[in-house]
């Protein structure tokens, strides 16, 4: 098999994009209306959770390596049952959120281009064809791909963010009387941009030297998105140009330097943004059907790669599945809001296996006490989850926890 393996920098270039997404575009202005000057402190705080989060998925990538992801480590710490079912949330996560993150690059195209002379549905149906079918070259192209738009967009957005910081910041910086109640609604919003790190343990077995291009990969990859979530943060609520006169958010920042070109290089840097997103979930989540298929004889169709090692079968599967769900959407049997709540759910409770599975697997102090303050974390997000949601994640650990179990105390109860 001619596989060549990625580096660091390409690993990056699959990371960055994906891990400030749309939500780098959404949630600055979202979270300032909701915290006023606050929202800051909302932003460094959620950083800091998201790098310790970066770490800790890391070493459990090099503590146990493969196509699996963490779903190894899981193995490693409650057995095969629980590894399957952290990979069936993360597979039901990956089956929906896409065609949120393709509606949110559509919207953009459609305000841009096509005003409303075109749905977005039919935008991000096309959207996805081509993403779906650009995952099928090698990983290194897809790193590298991912490299150039994830650093075009850094430059549009730090350079935006810096030059309105230092020419047009506000004189007076006012900060009202904290509601802790707003404060923590920021935090739980902000939750969105430090899930995906769990997923980069997907890409394990294609990387040279493991131990020194994921970390390297990790270190890069959270200063460069630390840096880019906490200046644009700053200039949106530090500067003077309002978004609410554009029709698209977050251009106020931009059009200092950028002027009239703001709302034309916003939603190229948004497009990109989603595209790296879809081909790092997509990506990963292919690999992820391909590795468990091997154990499974009806599925061994699905385990099928091409000469440099791309899973076509599973990539084939997912594009058939977001092309089914996008044509619901279409024929508004189910919202893109209903997508998004169900998806965020299944990413957070796979995350939260793989930490649960952290804290158990680690030995040092250091990082036991990382993954104890995470599983605490998340397991408050989830349960401010959709309530469908919640209801389809506790069905499903319990079949796959307890079911042998009650099985046979049910037996025992006959015989007795």
């Amino acid at each position: 098999m001619n596989q060549r393996k990625i580096g660091s920098l390409t690993l990056s270039g699959l990371i960055i994009g994906p891990l400030l997404g749309s939500g780098i575009i959404l949630l600055p202005p979202i979270i300032y209306h909701t915290s006023g000057n606050y929202a800051i402190f909302a932003w460094l705080l959620m950083s800091i959770i998201g790098i310790f989060f970066a770490f800790l998925c890391g070493e459990l990538t090099l503590m146990f390596p493969g196509e699996s992801g963490i779903g190894n480590a899981i193995e490693k710490a409650f057995g095969q049952r629980m590894k399957i079912l952290s990979s069936i949330f993360l597979m039901t996560a990956a089956f929906m959120g896409p065609i949120a993150v393709m509606m949110t690059a559509a919207e953009y195209l459609r305000i841009w281009l096509f005003d409303s002379a075109i749905k977005a549905e039919w935008i991000a149906i096309v959207l996805l064809v081509v993403s779906g079918l650009t995952l099928l070259f090698r990983l290194t192209f897809l790193g590298n791909l991912s490299l150039i738009i994830s650093s075009i967009a850094v430059v549009i957005l730090t350079s935006g963010s810096v030059f309105s910081l230092l020419f047009h910041h506000r004189s007076e910086f006012v900060f009202e009387n904290f509601h802790a109640p707003s404060f923590e609604h920021s935090l739980l919003l902000l939750f969105w941009i430090i899930v995906g790190w769990e997923i980069i343990g997907n890409y394990s077995a294609e990387v040279k030297n493991p131990k020194r291009t994921i970390r390297k990969a990790i270190f890069l990859s959270a200063s460069v998105i630390t840096i880019v979530n906490m200046l644009i943060a700053a200039a949106v609520q530090w500067t003077d140009f309002s978004s609410s006169q554009f029709s698209i958010q977050l251009t106020g920042v931009l059009y200092p330097l950028f002027g009239g070109l703001s709302i034309s290089l916003l939603t190229i840097v948004a497009v990109g943004l989603c595209l790296t997103t879809y081909l790092m979930i997509a990506g990963s989540v292919s690999r992820l059907i391909s590795s468990l298929s091997q154990s499974v004889p009806s599925l061994h169709i699905l385990t099928k790669k091409s000469k440099t090692g791309v899973p076509i079968a599973a990539i084939l599967l997912l594009i058939m599945i977001h092309l089914t769900v996008s044509i619901l959407v279409l024929l508004h049997l189910v919202t893109v809001e209903n997508l998004v709540a169900l998806a965020n759910a299944f990413f957070i409770s796979n995350a939260l296996i793989g930490i649960l599975a952290a804290v158990k697997l680690f030995t040092s102090g250091l990082m036991k006490g990382i993954a104890i303050f995470l599983s605490i974390l998340f397991g408050l997000l989830l349960l401010r989850s959709s309530i469908v949601a919640l209801i389809i994640i506790i069905v499903l650990t319990i079949l796959f926890v307890f079911y042998k179990r009650g099985y046979r105390w049910m037996r025992l109860w006959k015989a007795g």
